[in-house]
């Protein structure tokens, strides 16, 4: 019977993997995706080029509503205060469902798997 293998967690693990979840798993994944799809070099630039304009786009607005709604709660506070409360609370619960959990699981079965 195996034993069980104790880890510990400390700072520059931590950010070693919040950097693979948020930017590695996202890259890696979303280009096999798109390699099968279409092999020309430079369409499969253009789409990354427009991703980035697409996301710094992003950051802008979100830097804009920091500024004019400077509170702490990110997105779930500027839907809430926007639009509907509830509106920020599915946002809030998608998010950790979906955009947190899930890569954390895919990312955990993988590491176990080797």
């Amino acid at each position: 019977m195996k034993a069980k293998t104790h880890y510990k967690l400390n700072a520059k693990t931590a950010a070693a993997f919040v950097i693979a979840n948020m930017i590695g798993t996202g890259v890696f994944t979303s280009l096999g995706f798109q390699l099968l799809a279409n092999t020309n070099a430079t369409s499969i630039a253009l789409i990354w080029l427009i991703g980035g304009i697409t996301a710094l786009c992003g950051a802008f607005v979100y830097s804009e509503l920091g500024a004019a709604m400077p509170r702490s709660g990110g997105e779930y506070h500027f839907l809430s205060e926007i639009y509907h409360p509830s509106l920020g609370f599915l946002s809030g619960w998608v998010s950790l469902v979906v955009g947190f959990a899930a890569p954390v699981a895919v990312r955990a079965k993988k590491v176990t798997e080797n």
